[in-house]
Protein backbone atom coordinates (compact mmCIF):
# COMPACT_ATOMS: atom_id res chain seq x y z
CA UNK A 1 0.00 0.00 0.00
CA UNK A 2 3.32 2.49 0.82
CA UNK A 3 4.15 1.96 -2.85
CA UNK A 4 1.07 2.09 -4.59
CA UNK A 5 0.59 6.00 -2.09
CA UNK A 6 4.08 7.03 -3.69
CA UNK A 7 3.43 6.21 -6.58
CA UNK A 8 -0.17 7.72 -6.88
CA UNK A 9 1.63 10.87 -5.21
CA UNK A 10 4.13 11.03 -8.12
CA UNK A 11 1.25 10.70 -11.14
CA UNK A 12 -0.18 13.61 -9.34
CA UNK A 13 3.07 15.71 -9.50
CA UNK A 14 3.41 14.57 -12.99
CA UNK A 15 -0.25 15.24 -13.97
CA UNK A 16 -0.17 18.40 -12.77
CA UNK A 17 3.47 19.96 -12.75
CA UNK A 18 4.96 18.82 -16.20
CA UNK A 19 4.60 22.43 -17.77
CA UNK A 20 2.50 21.50 -20.81
CA UNK A 21 -0.13 19.34 -18.22
CA UNK A 22 0.07 22.68 -16.00
CA UNK A 23 -1.20 24.94 -19.00
CA UNK A 24 -3.78 22.60 -20.17
CA UNK A 25 -5.69 22.67 -17.02
CA UNK A 26 -5.69 25.93 -16.59
CA UNK A 27 -7.15 26.10 -19.92
CA UNK A 28 -9.69 23.51 -18.82
CA UNK A 29 -10.56 25.38 -14.99
CA UNK A 30 -10.57 28.56 -17.04
CA UNK A 31 -13.71 27.56 -19.85
CA UNK A 32 -15.36 25.62 -16.43
CA UNK A 33 -15.60 29.06 -14.62
CA UNK A 34 -15.84 30.68 -18.11
CA UNK A 35 -18.93 28.81 -18.55
CA UNK A 36 -20.54 28.78 -15.40
CA UNK A 37 -20.31 32.50 -15.23
CA UNK A 38 -21.90 32.97 -18.53
CA UNK A 39 -24.48 30.27 -17.76
CA UNK A 40 -25.91 32.11 -14.70
CA UNK A 41 -29.05 33.57 -16.11
CA UNK A 42 -31.03 31.01 -18.87
CA UNK A 43 -30.93 31.34 -22.30
CA UNK A 44 -27.90 31.84 -25.22
CA UNK A 45 -25.42 33.71 -26.06
CA UNK A 46 -22.74 33.41 -28.61
CA UNK A 47 -20.03 33.50 -26.11
CA UNK A 48 -21.21 30.87 -23.95
CA UNK A 49 -21.86 28.60 -27.08
CA UNK A 50 -17.66 29.24 -27.88
CA UNK A 51 -16.97 28.78 -24.70
CA UNK A 52 -18.58 25.56 -24.01
CA UNK A 53 -17.15 24.06 -27.80
CA UNK A 54 -13.72 25.46 -26.55
CA UNK A 55 -14.25 23.87 -23.04
CA UNK A 56 -15.14 20.19 -25.02
CA UNK A 57 -12.73 20.59 -27.52
CA UNK A 58 -9.97 21.69 -24.49
CA UNK A 59 -11.20 18.77 -22.66
CA UNK A 60 -10.35 16.21 -25.29
CA UNK A 61 -7.00 17.68 -25.64
CA UNK A 62 -5.99 17.30 -22.38
CA UNK A 63 -6.97 13.52 -21.89
CA UNK A 64 -5.27 12.80 -24.79
CA UNK A 65 -2.16 14.08 -23.25
CA UNK A 66 -2.50 13.16 -19.99
CA UNK A 67 -2.97 9.24 -21.95
CA UNK A 68 0.40 9.86 -23.14
CA UNK A 69 1.74 11.17 -20.34
CA UNK A 70 1.02 7.59 -18.22
CA UNK A 71 1.80 6.14 -21.09
CA UNK A 72 5.37 7.13 -20.69
CA UNK A 73 5.34 9.22 -23.62
CA UNK A 74 6.42 13.00 -24.01
CA UNK A 75 3.31 14.89 -24.37
CA UNK A 76 3.59 16.70 -27.62
CA UNK A 77 0.70 18.96 -28.39
CA UNK A 78 0.57 19.07 -32.67
CA UNK A 79 0.44 14.94 -32.55
CA UNK A 80 -2.53 15.40 -29.34
CA UNK A 81 -4.36 17.46 -31.54
CA UNK A 82 -4.12 15.62 -34.40
CA UNK A 83 -4.89 12.78 -32.58
CA UNK A 84 -7.99 14.18 -31.48
CA UNK A 85 -9.38 15.52 -34.91
CA UNK A 86 -8.49 11.64 -36.01
CA UNK A 87 -11.07 10.21 -33.40
CA UNK A 88 -12.93 13.22 -32.91
CA UNK A 89 -16.74 11.32 -33.05
CA UNK A 90 -15.06 9.45 -30.41
CA UNK A 91 -14.51 11.55 -28.25
CA UNK A 92 -17.48 13.65 -28.28
CA UNK A 93 -19.04 10.50 -27.73
CA UNK A 94 -17.27 9.76 -24.81
CA UNK A 95 -17.21 13.36 -23.70
CA UNK A 96 -21.02 13.34 -24.32
CA UNK A 97 -21.22 9.48 -21.48
CA UNK A 98 -18.98 11.56 -19.13
CA UNK A 99 -21.70 14.52 -18.96
CA UNK A 100 -24.47 12.01 -18.73
CA UNK A 101 -23.18 10.33 -15.67
CA UNK A 102 -21.84 13.67 -14.47
CA UNK A 103 -25.39 15.40 -14.28
CA UNK A 104 -26.76 13.76 -11.14
CA UNK A 105 -23.45 14.58 -9.88
CA UNK A 106 -23.33 18.02 -10.14
CA UNK A 107 -21.10 18.43 -13.60
CA UNK A 108 -18.86 20.75 -12.01
CA UNK A 109 -21.61 23.09 -11.10
CA UNK A 110 -22.89 23.12 -13.87
CA UNK A 111 -25.82 19.97 -13.84
CA UNK A 112 -28.93 23.23 -13.06
CA UNK A 113 -26.97 25.68 -15.74
CA UNK A 114 -27.73 22.41 -18.39
CA UNK A 115 -31.09 21.02 -17.69
CA UNK A 116 -32.77 24.76 -17.18
CA UNK A 117 -31.97 25.41 -20.51
CA UNK A 118 -33.19 21.74 -21.77
CA UNK A 119 -36.36 22.10 -23.94
CA UNK A 120 -38.77 19.21 -23.84
CA UNK A 121 -42.37 18.33 -25.03
CA UNK A 122 -45.14 18.80 -22.84
CA UNK A 123 -46.06 15.12 -22.82
CA UNK A 124 -43.35 14.04 -22.21
CA UNK A 125 -42.37 16.45 -19.26
CA UNK A 126 -46.24 15.42 -18.25
CA UNK A 127 -45.31 11.44 -18.53
CA UNK A 128 -42.27 11.93 -16.32
CA UNK A 129 -44.23 13.60 -13.54
CA UNK A 130 -47.23 11.27 -13.47
CA UNK A 131 -44.82 8.30 -13.71
CA UNK A 132 -42.02 9.38 -11.62
CA UNK A 133 -41.15 6.41 -9.63
CA UNK A 134 -40.93 3.56 -12.31
CA UNK A 135 -39.45 6.64 -14.10
CA UNK A 136 -36.71 7.25 -11.53
CA UNK A 137 -36.14 3.25 -11.46
CA UNK A 138 -35.56 3.01 -15.39
CA UNK A 139 -33.24 6.15 -15.13
CA UNK A 140 -31.34 4.60 -11.99
CA UNK A 141 -30.97 1.09 -14.25
CA UNK A 142 -29.80 2.93 -16.92
CA UNK A 143 -27.25 4.53 -15.17
CA UNK A 144 -25.79 1.93 -13.75
CA UNK A 145 -25.54 0.05 -17.07
CA UNK A 146 -23.57 3.06 -18.62
CA UNK A 147 -21.71 3.74 -15.35
CA UNK A 148 -20.45 -0.14 -15.00
CA UNK A 149 -20.04 0.17 -19.50
CA UNK A 150 -17.45 3.25 -18.76
CA UNK A 151 -15.89 1.18 -15.92
CA UNK A 152 -15.37 -2.07 -17.98
CA UNK A 153 -14.65 -0.41 -21.34
CA UNK A 154 -13.34 3.21 -20.31
CA UNK A 155 -9.89 1.81 -20.50
CA UNK A 156 -9.95 0.01 -23.94
CA UNK A 157 -11.45 3.08 -25.95
CA UNK A 158 -8.40 5.09 -24.53
CA UNK A 159 -6.28 2.73 -25.40
CA UNK A 160 -7.85 2.56 -28.65
CA UNK A 161 -8.03 6.29 -29.13
CA UNK A 162 -4.46 6.29 -28.29
CA UNK A 163 -2.04 3.60 -30.14
CA UNK A 164 0.97 4.46 -27.60
CA UNK A 165 -0.92 3.51 -25.11
CA UNK A 166 -0.02 -0.59 -24.87
CA UNK A 167 -1.87 -1.69 -21.70
CA UNK A 168 -5.05 -0.65 -19.30
CA UNK A 169 -6.20 -1.20 -16.01
CA UNK A 170 -8.13 -3.71 -14.51
CA UNK A 171 -11.02 -3.26 -12.51
CA UNK A 172 -9.94 -3.46 -8.96
CA UNK A 173 -7.49 -0.48 -10.17
CA UNK A 174 -10.55 1.46 -11.60
CA UNK A 175 -12.05 0.64 -8.41
CA UNK A 176 -9.58 1.53 -6.30
CA UNK A 177 -9.13 5.19 -8.38
CA UNK A 178 -12.91 5.49 -7.65
CA UNK A 179 -12.57 5.09 -4.02
CA UNK A 180 -9.66 7.65 -3.32
CA UNK A 181 -11.54 10.22 -5.92
CA UNK A 182 -14.57 9.55 -3.62
CA UNK A 183 -12.29 10.16 -0.24
CA UNK A 184 -11.07 13.25 -1.66
CA UNK A 185 -14.23 14.69 -2.20
CA UNK A 186 -15.33 13.44 1.29
CA UNK A 187 -12.52 15.63 2.44
CA UNK A 188 -13.71 18.88 0.82
CA UNK A 189 -17.38 18.60 1.64
CA UNK A 190 -15.91 18.44 5.47
CA UNK A 191 -14.02 21.19 5.11
CA UNK A 192 -16.04 23.05 3.00
CA UNK A 193 -18.49 22.99 6.08
CA UNK A 194 -16.38 23.16 8.59
CA UNK A 195 -16.10 26.55 6.75
CA UNK A 196 -20.04 27.05 6.91
CA UNK A 197 -20.10 26.52 10.44
CA UNK A 198 -17.23 29.23 10.55
CA UNK A 199 -19.51 31.48 9.08
CA UNK A 200 -22.86 30.92 11.30
CA UNK A 201 -20.49 31.64 14.40
CA UNK A 202 -19.23 34.63 13.00
CA UNK A 203 -22.36 36.15 11.59
CA UNK A 204 -23.57 35.99 15.16
CA UNK A 205 -20.86 37.36 17.28
CA UNK A 206 -18.76 39.41 14.56
CA UNK A 207 -19.18 42.52 12.42
CA UNK A 208 -20.76 42.55 9.51
CA UNK A 209 -17.95 43.73 7.17
CA UNK A 210 -15.68 40.68 9.20
CA UNK A 211 -18.66 38.48 7.68
CA UNK A 212 -18.28 39.78 4.03
CA UNK A 213 -14.33 39.49 4.30
CA UNK A 214 -15.21 36.08 5.59
CA UNK A 215 -17.61 34.74 3.00
CA UNK A 216 -15.21 36.27 0.32
CA UNK A 217 -12.61 34.22 1.43
CA UNK A 218 -14.77 31.40 2.21
CA UNK A 219 -15.67 30.97 -1.32
CA UNK A 220 -12.65 31.24 -2.84
CA UNK A 221 -11.37 28.35 -0.43
CA UNK A 222 -13.90 26.09 -1.57
CA UNK A 223 -13.62 26.94 -5.07
CA UNK A 224 -9.88 26.34 -5.23
CA UNK A 225 -10.45 23.30 -3.05
CA UNK A 226 -12.85 21.63 -5.64
CA UNK A 227 -11.00 22.45 -8.30
CA UNK A 228 -7.96 20.56 -6.95
CA UNK A 229 -9.52 17.83 -5.36
CA UNK A 230 -11.60 17.32 -9.08
CA UNK A 231 -8.61 17.65 -11.19
CA UNK A 232 -6.70 14.79 -8.52
CA UNK A 233 -9.86 12.66 -9.18
CA UNK A 234 -9.23 12.57 -12.99
CA UNK A 235 -5.65 12.40 -13.09
CA UNK A 236 -6.80 9.29 -10.28
CA UNK A 237 -8.98 7.48 -12.35
CA UNK A 238 -6.83 8.19 -15.85
CA UNK A 239 -3.94 6.96 -14.06
CA UNK A 240 -5.31 3.39 -12.78
CA UNK A 241 -6.89 2.96 -16.58
CA UNK A 242 -3.11 3.07 -17.85
CA UNK A 243 -2.31 0.06 -15.70
CA UNK A 244 -0.75 2.36 -12.88
CA UNK A 245 2.21 2.94 -14.49
CA UNK A 246 5.55 3.75 -12.70
CA UNK A 247 6.96 7.29 -13.66
CA UNK A 248 9.99 8.77 -13.26
CA UNK A 249 10.31 11.57 -10.93
CA UNK A 250 8.59 14.73 -12.54
CA UNK A 251 11.18 17.84 -13.56
CA UNK A 252 9.41 21.05 -12.19
CA UNK A 253 9.45 23.68 -14.97
CA UNK A 254 7.70 26.59 -15.34
CA UNK A 255 6.66 28.48 -18.44
CA UNK A 256 5.55 31.93 -18.92
CA UNK A 257 2.41 30.75 -20.34
CA UNK A 258 1.68 28.71 -17.03
CA UNK A 259 1.72 31.25 -14.96
CA UNK A 260 -0.73 33.61 -17.17
CA UNK A 261 -2.61 30.65 -17.49
CA UNK A 262 -2.92 30.69 -13.51
CA UNK A 263 -3.30 34.48 -13.18
CA UNK A 264 -6.06 34.12 -15.85
CA UNK A 265 -7.47 31.20 -13.93
CA UNK A 266 -7.20 33.83 -10.82
CA UNK A 267 -9.39 36.45 -13.04
CA UNK A 268 -12.49 33.56 -13.79
CA UNK A 269 -12.58 32.67 -10.37
CA UNK A 270 -12.94 35.85 -9.13
CA UNK A 271 -15.23 36.42 -11.87
CA UNK A 272 -17.53 33.49 -10.43
CA UNK A 273 -17.22 34.04 -6.64
CA UNK A 274 -18.34 37.49 -7.41
CA UNK A 275 -21.35 36.28 -9.26
CA UNK A 276 -22.56 34.39 -6.14
CA UNK A 277 -21.89 37.52 -3.86
CA UNK A 278 -24.20 40.07 -6.30
CA UNK A 279 -27.03 37.23 -6.94
CA UNK A 280 -26.51 36.15 -3.76
CA UNK A 281 -28.20 36.89 -0.96
CA UNK A 282 -31.88 37.53 -2.57
CA UNK A 283 -33.49 37.53 1.14
CA UNK A 284 -36.73 38.90 -0.34
CA UNK A 285 -40.37 38.66 1.28
CA UNK A 286 -40.98 34.69 1.32
CA UNK A 287 -44.87 33.57 1.01
CA UNK A 288 -45.22 31.25 3.98
CA UNK A 289 -47.36 28.30 2.29
CA UNK A 290 -48.60 25.22 5.35
CA UNK A 291 -48.36 22.06 4.20
CA UNK A 292 -51.28 19.95 3.94
CA UNK A 293 -52.62 22.65 6.68
CA UNK A 294 -50.18 21.44 9.45
CA UNK A 295 -48.04 22.92 11.63
CA UNK A 296 -45.60 21.17 13.20
CA UNK A 297 -48.08 18.29 13.80
CA UNK A 298 -50.41 20.17 15.22
CA UNK A 299 -53.57 18.50 13.51
CA UNK A 300 -54.47 15.50 11.28
CA UNK A 301 -53.39 16.59 7.86
CA UNK A 302 -55.99 18.35 5.32
CA UNK A 303 -58.92 17.89 7.85
CA UNK A 304 -61.10 20.77 9.22
CA UNK A 305 -59.85 20.98 12.60
CA UNK A 306 -56.20 21.12 11.34
CA UNK A 307 -57.33 24.31 8.97
CA UNK A 308 -59.05 25.88 11.93
CA UNK A 309 -55.90 25.71 13.47
CA UNK A 310 -52.93 26.56 11.33
CA UNK A 311 -55.26 29.62 9.93
CA UNK A 312 -54.50 31.54 13.46
CA UNK A 313 -51.01 31.82 12.66
CA UNK A 314 -52.24 34.17 9.03
CA UNK A 315 -50.09 31.59 6.76
CA UNK A 316 -50.34 33.71 3.06
CA UNK A 317 -51.81 30.30 1.89
CA UNK A 318 -52.87 27.04 3.15
CA UNK A 319 -51.66 24.09 0.73
CA UNK A 320 -54.17 21.08 0.64
CA UNK A 321 -55.06 18.25 -1.63
CA UNK A 322 -58.05 17.02 -3.71
CA UNK A 323 -59.24 13.63 -5.07
CA UNK A 324 -62.36 12.71 -6.77
CA UNK A 325 -64.69 10.38 -4.92
CA UNK A 326 -66.64 7.52 -6.97
CA UNK A 327 -69.76 9.98 -6.95
CA UNK A 328 -67.25 12.54 -9.01
CA UNK A 329 -67.20 14.70 -6.01
CA UNK A 330 -64.83 16.07 -4.16
CA UNK A 331 -62.78 14.89 -0.95
CA UNK A 332 -59.81 16.59 0.62
CA UNK A 333 -57.01 13.82 1.01
CA UNK A 334 -53.19 13.73 -0.23
CA UNK A 335 -52.74 10.00 -0.41
CA UNK A 336 -54.21 7.69 -3.36
CA UNK A 337 -55.05 5.43 -0.69
CA UNK A 338 -56.63 4.83 2.79
CA UNK A 339 -54.00 2.85 4.44
CA UNK A 340 -51.66 4.89 6.08
CA UNK A 341 -54.02 7.62 7.49
CA UNK A 342 -57.37 5.28 8.06
CA UNK A 343 -55.82 1.68 8.00
CA UNK A 344 -58.05 1.12 4.74
CA UNK A 345 -56.77 -0.98 1.81
CA UNK A 346 -59.33 1.42 -0.54
CA UNK A 347 -59.26 4.38 -2.78
CA UNK A 348 -61.11 7.43 -3.02
CA UNK A 349 -62.76 6.38 -6.09
CA UNK A 350 -64.23 3.56 -4.71
CA UNK A 351 -66.16 4.94 -2.53
CA UNK A 352 -68.69 8.02 -2.38
CA UNK A 353 -68.15 11.55 -0.41
CA UNK A 354 -70.70 10.58 2.23
CA UNK A 355 -69.15 7.09 2.66
CA UNK A 356 -65.63 8.48 2.92
CA UNK A 357 -66.99 11.63 5.10
CA UNK A 358 -67.97 8.87 7.98
CA UNK A 359 -64.21 7.98 7.84
CA UNK A 360 -61.63 8.48 10.75
CA UNK A 361 -58.35 9.95 9.68
CA UNK A 362 -55.29 9.13 12.46
CA UNK A 363 -51.88 11.07 12.43
CA UNK A 364 -49.24 12.00 15.06
CA UNK A 365 -51.52 10.68 17.87
CA UNK A 366 -54.72 12.51 16.45
CA UNK A 367 -57.62 11.85 15.16
CA UNK A 368 -60.50 13.88 12.74
CA UNK A 369 -62.92 12.88 10.05
CA UNK A 370 -61.87 13.56 6.01
CA UNK A 371 -63.90 16.33 4.76
CA UNK A 372 -65.61 16.98 1.82
CA UNK A 373 -64.31 19.99 -0.41
CA UNK A 374 -67.40 22.29 -0.19
CA UNK A 375 -67.01 21.73 3.64
CA UNK A 376 -63.31 22.92 3.81
CA UNK A 377 -63.62 25.94 1.03
CA UNK A 378 -66.60 27.05 2.74
CA UNK A 379 -64.85 26.79 6.46
CA UNK A 380 -61.63 28.56 4.43
CA UNK A 381 -64.10 31.67 3.37
CA UNK A 382 -65.25 32.24 6.78
CA UNK A 383 -62.08 32.31 8.53
CA UNK A 384 -61.28 34.30 5.38
CA UNK A 385 -57.69 32.15 4.59
CA UNK A 386 -56.57 31.78 1.32
CA UNK A 387 -55.84 28.11 -0.18
CA UNK A 388 -53.67 26.15 -2.56
CA UNK A 389 -55.28 23.79 -4.17
CA UNK A 390 -53.38 20.95 -5.38
CA UNK A 391 -55.81 18.98 -7.75
CA UNK A 392 -54.88 15.29 -7.96
CA UNK A 393 -55.67 12.56 -10.81
CA UNK A 394 -55.37 9.19 -11.48
CA UNK A 395 -56.23 6.75 -14.24
CA UNK A 396 -59.95 6.80 -12.39
CA UNK A 397 -60.73 10.20 -12.85
CA UNK A 398 -64.21 10.51 -14.74
CA UNK A 399 -64.08 12.26 -17.99
CA UNK A 400 -64.45 15.92 -17.66
CA UNK A 401 -63.67 15.95 -14.05
CA UNK A 402 -61.46 19.24 -14.30
CA UNK A 403 -63.76 21.04 -16.45
CA UNK A 404 -66.58 20.77 -14.05
CA UNK A 405 -64.59 21.48 -10.75
CA UNK A 406 -63.40 25.15 -13.19
CA UNK A 407 -67.06 25.09 -13.28
CA UNK A 408 -68.56 25.16 -10.15
CA UNK A 409 -65.71 26.30 -7.98
CA UNK A 410 -63.86 28.38 -10.70
CA UNK A 411 -64.63 32.05 -10.05
CA UNK A 412 -65.60 31.57 -6.30
CA UNK A 413 -61.32 30.51 -6.01
CA UNK A 414 -60.73 33.54 -7.49
CA UNK A 415 -62.93 35.81 -5.41
CA UNK A 416 -61.41 34.36 -2.71
CA UNK A 417 -58.11 34.96 -4.31
CA UNK A 418 -56.52 31.43 -4.69
CA UNK A 419 -54.27 29.47 -6.35
CA UNK A 420 -54.27 26.07 -7.73
CA UNK A 421 -51.62 23.88 -8.86
CA UNK A 422 -51.48 20.40 -9.92
CA UNK A 423 -48.34 17.49 -10.53
CA UNK A 424 -50.44 16.91 -13.81
CA UNK A 425 -49.96 19.63 -16.85
CA UNK A 426 -53.41 18.52 -18.52
CA UNK A 427 -55.21 20.31 -15.36
CA UNK A 428 -52.73 23.15 -15.52
CA UNK A 429 -53.79 23.49 -19.42
CA UNK A 430 -57.35 23.22 -18.76
CA UNK A 431 -57.46 25.84 -16.09
CA UNK A 432 -55.50 28.74 -17.27
CA UNK A 433 -57.72 27.62 -20.57
CA UNK A 434 -60.69 28.09 -18.95
CA UNK A 435 -60.28 30.60 -16.09
CA UNK A 436 -57.29 33.05 -17.20
CA UNK A 437 -58.32 35.08 -13.71
CA UNK A 438 -57.42 31.83 -11.38
CA UNK A 439 -53.44 31.64 -11.12
CA UNK A 440 -52.37 28.12 -11.78
CA UNK A 441 -48.76 26.50 -11.31
CA UNK A 442 -47.32 23.58 -12.30
CA UNK A 443 -45.49 21.13 -9.41
CA UNK A 444 -42.28 19.86 -10.51
CA UNK A 445 -41.06 16.47 -9.07
CA UNK A 446 -37.38 16.70 -10.50
CA UNK A 447 -36.04 20.27 -11.31
CA UNK A 448 -35.13 18.97 -14.95
CA UNK A 449 -36.12 20.48 -17.86
CA UNK A 450 -36.80 24.09 -18.77
CA UNK A 451 -39.99 25.75 -17.04
CA UNK A 452 -40.10 27.20 -20.86
CA UNK A 453 -41.52 23.99 -21.70
CA UNK A 454 -44.19 23.57 -19.23
CA UNK A 455 -46.08 27.63 -18.92
CA UNK A 456 -47.57 27.96 -15.42
CA UNK A 457 -48.44 31.07 -13.55
CA UNK A 458 -46.15 30.14 -10.84
CA UNK A 459 -44.06 26.86 -10.42
CA UNK A 460 -43.58 24.80 -6.87
CA UNK A 461 -40.00 23.28 -7.52
CA UNK A 462 -38.78 20.39 -5.24
CA UNK A 463 -36.36 21.07 -2.81
CA UNK A 464 -33.90 18.80 -3.05
CA UNK A 465 -32.60 20.15 -6.32
CA UNK A 466 -33.56 23.74 -6.00
CA UNK A 467 -31.46 25.92 -7.83
CA UNK A 468 -30.89 29.76 -8.61
CA UNK A 469 -31.38 28.95 -12.29
CA UNK A 470 -34.56 27.74 -12.15
CA UNK A 471 -35.72 30.53 -10.06
CA UNK A 472 -34.74 33.16 -12.16
CA UNK A 473 -35.81 30.83 -14.84
CA UNK A 474 -39.60 31.06 -13.34
CA UNK A 475 -39.17 34.88 -12.84
CA UNK A 476 -37.87 35.31 -16.62
CA UNK A 477 -41.65 34.06 -17.33
CA UNK A 478 -42.66 36.50 -14.94
CA UNK A 479 -43.82 33.72 -12.39
CA UNK A 480 -43.25 33.03 -8.80
CA UNK A 481 -40.97 30.07 -7.77
CA UNK A 482 -42.60 28.30 -4.23
CA UNK A 483 -40.09 25.64 -3.25
CA UNK A 484 -41.67 22.37 -1.59
CA UNK A 485 -41.14 21.21 1.56
CA UNK A 486 -37.79 22.41 3.71
CA UNK A 487 -38.67 21.55 7.14
CA UNK A 488 -35.39 22.89 9.05
CA UNK A 489 -34.35 25.71 9.65
CA UNK A 490 -31.29 25.85 7.49
CA UNK A 491 -32.93 24.62 4.55
CA UNK A 492 -35.58 27.59 4.96
CA UNK A 493 -32.49 29.73 5.07
CA UNK A 494 -30.52 28.77 2.30
CA UNK A 495 -34.49 28.80 0.09
CA UNK A 496 -34.91 32.33 1.10
CA UNK A 497 -30.77 32.84 0.52
CA UNK A 498 -31.67 31.76 -3.15
CA UNK A 499 -34.62 34.17 -4.10
CA UNK A 500 -37.51 31.93 -4.06
CA UNK A 501 -40.43 33.35 -3.77
CA UNK A 502 -42.16 31.39 -1.02
CA UNK A 503 -42.13 28.11 0.72
CA UNK A 504 -44.64 25.32 1.40
CA UNK A 505 -43.41 23.81 4.57
CA UNK A 506 -44.71 21.71 7.71
CA UNK A 507 -43.28 23.59 10.29
CA UNK A 508 -45.03 27.50 9.30
CA UNK A 509 -43.84 28.73 12.44
CA UNK A 510 -40.48 28.14 12.59
CA UNK A 511 -40.02 29.37 8.74
CA UNK A 512 -41.88 32.60 9.68
CA UNK A 513 -38.90 32.62 12.35
CA UNK A 514 -36.46 31.77 10.02
CA UNK A 515 -37.47 34.27 7.30
CA UNK A 516 -37.65 37.25 10.03
CA UNK A 517 -33.83 36.77 10.70
CA UNK A 518 -31.55 39.96 10.15
CA UNK A 519 -29.96 39.64 6.75
CA UNK A 520 -26.37 39.71 8.52
CA UNK A 521 -26.70 36.82 10.19
CA UNK A 522 -27.42 34.25 7.66
CA UNK A 523 -24.71 35.07 4.96
CA UNK A 524 -23.46 31.31 5.50
CA UNK A 525 -26.65 30.29 3.41
CA UNK A 526 -24.73 31.85 0.27
CA UNK A 527 -21.79 29.72 1.32
CA UNK A 528 -23.93 26.78 1.35
CA UNK A 529 -25.74 27.37 -1.82
CA UNK A 530 -22.37 27.38 -3.63
CA UNK A 531 -20.69 24.65 -1.85
CA UNK A 532 -24.49 22.96 -2.87
CA UNK A 533 -24.42 24.04 -6.52
CA UNK A 534 -21.24 22.25 -7.27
Amino acid sequence: MYRFGRHLLNSWRQGLLTPGMLLGWEAVIGLFAGVRWLSQRPGWSVPLVLAIVILVIMLAGQLMQLVRLYSEQQPDWPTTWRLVWAHKWQWLAIEALIVVLALPLGLWGLSSRVLVRLPLAVSWVNLVSLYRRPVVISAAIVYGVLATYLLLWGPRHFRRLTPHLTRHGSIPQMLMALVISLMLTGVWWGMSEALVWVNWWYDRHGSLLGSQWLLVASLALVWIGFTLVSVLGVLTVVWSWCGQPELPRCQRRYSSRALLGGLVCVVLAGGVIQQALVSQPQFARTVLISHRGVDHHRGVQNTLAALRSVSRERPDYVEMDLHETKDHRWVVLHDENLQVLANRRQTPHQLTLRQLERLSVHESGQSARLASWDHYLGTAERLHQPLMVEIKTTPQDSTGAVRRFGRQYGQRLIRDHAVVHSLDYRVVAELRRALPALRVGYILPFNWVAPSSVPADFYSFQQISASQQFILAAHRLGAPAYIWTPDTTAKMTRMWALGADGQITNELQRLRTATSQPRRRVQWASLQNFIYSY
